[in-house]
């Protein structure tokens, strides 16, 4: 049995331990400690990395990449290469930036759900901690306005720097104690409080004051299997994120010319610019095709090259010299990198048979009624234009 040492002190960095077994794992090698100020990954929190130093490989720090439990022994996963017999006596420093982010987060998630079950009655009924945030799931469905008072009274929990403290009972003494708790549980049980917030049954480890946990942001949720899954962040993290928000605010405010506080209305008014430009340019581009139309009234077949239309542009175009000229027009928007859309239409013909000879010669793709297709090739400008010229007697080629 592995004495917890994290649990006598969540804030000790540095130990002394014994190997009591070695063993071989699929992710390395297992290495079995009589105690150990490295956390096992349990309660929704990552097992502790690290590493060892031992008189066994001097001048040699051994990497944990992992802490696990099997039963009440606890194991730290190492490389391959680092392979000691019991009795090794090791000293064991954990990698505390990992360590702290987790005791940060795992306490501001019950902060968040302890709140949430006060005062909704609401159960966590999942809980994942990544590299950078936590998502926390809950049993029934929460409106943004109330999450938004959720996070303004846990963030002023931490403001008033409560002490946490943790209790251990028996079954028996565990039940009659009020607390939250995810299963049922069994042996010794330890319940963490955070006072205002939250009584909660937990294996993990956690700051000594609220006031450690840093700011505390819900940052997005959303519905999920009949409650509500939020995605939240602490400490470091929502520093980190809120730090990375503000630099992305600060691009926003000077390419919008406005204050910090008002870039929203500033990018509101920047699509509404575009808004009205872009109804401009598709008035201004309607007129050149009509003039383009009207230019080629009974000039026959057209082969016309409009690289900066969209396909709808592209099949109006098309359309509107068809009506003009009453013969054959097609409309091709690209470049040569990355090949061209077309359309091709012919009042009372049938362009099936060219449409499907052009795909196969220019590596083509498309379809549509016998009078009017549309499709893409991928080939180039001069490919496309040389392909239909030897195709359609007469085709005039005409750029936009």
């Amino acid at each position: 049995m592995t004495k917890q040492l994290y649990y006598e002190d969540a804030y000790l960095k540095e130990f002394d331990a014994r190997v009591i077994a070695c063993r071989d794992g699929e992710n390395g090698i297992h290495l079995y400690l009589d105690k150990s100020a490295f956390f096992p990954e349990g309660g929704g929190q990552d097992g502790d990395r690290g590493y060892l130093l031992s008189d066994l490989f001097p001048g040699r720090k051994a990497a944990i990449t992992d802490t696990q439990s099997d039963g009440d022994d606890i194991y730290v996963v190492c490389d391959r290469e680092v392979k000691v017999p019991a009795g090794t006596r090791v000293h064991g420093v954990l990698d505390w930036k990992f360590r702290f982010d987790r005791m940060q987060n795992h306490s501001g998630e019950h902060i968040v759900s302890g709140l949430i079950h006060n005062r909704f009655g609401y159960e966590n009924v999942g809980f994942h901690m990544s590299a950078d945030r936590m998502t926390i799931d809950l049993s029934g469905e929460i409106r943004e306005e109330e999450l938004q008072e959720i996070e303004q009274r846990a963030n002023e929990i931490v403001w008033n720097n409560v002490p946490l403290h943790t209790d251990v009972y028996t079954e028996e003494e565990a039940e009659n104690v009020q607390f939250r708790s995810k299963k049922e549980l069994h042996g010794m049980i330890r319940v963490v409080t955070i006072p205002g917030a939250d009584v909660c049954a937990c294996c993990g480890t956690h700051v000594r004051y609220t006031g450690e946990i840093g700011p505390i942001r819900l940052i997005a949720h959303e519905r999920f299997r009949g409650g509500i899954r939020i995605e939240m962040m602490c400490g470091r993290w929502a520093y980190n994120y809120m730090s990375g928000i503000l630099r992305q605010n600060r691009e926003v405010s000077a390419l919008t010319s406005s204050k910090p506080l008002e870039t929203a209305a500033g990018v509101g008014k920047l699509l509404e610019d575009e808004k009205a430009l872009k109804g401009q340019l598709l008035e201004l581009r309607y007129a050149e095709m009509d003039r383009m139309a009207q230019s080629l009234a009974g000039k026959g077949p057209v082969l016309i090259f409009a690289q900066t239309y969209d396909p709808v542009m592209v099949q109006k175009l098309t359309s509107k010299v068809m009506e003009k000229n009453g013969g054959l027009a097609c409309v091709l928007s690209g470049s040569d990198e990355a090949g061209y859309f077309y359309t091709i239409g012919q009042r009372d013909g049938d362009l099936r048979a060219l449409i499907r000879e052009m795909n196969q010669a220019l590596g083509g793709k498309g379809g549509g009624r016998p009078y009017f297709l549309q499709g893409s090739v991928k080939a180039d400008k001069e490919q496309v234009e040389t392909f239909l010229k030897e195709n359609i007697p007469g085709l005039l080629v005409q750029q936009i």
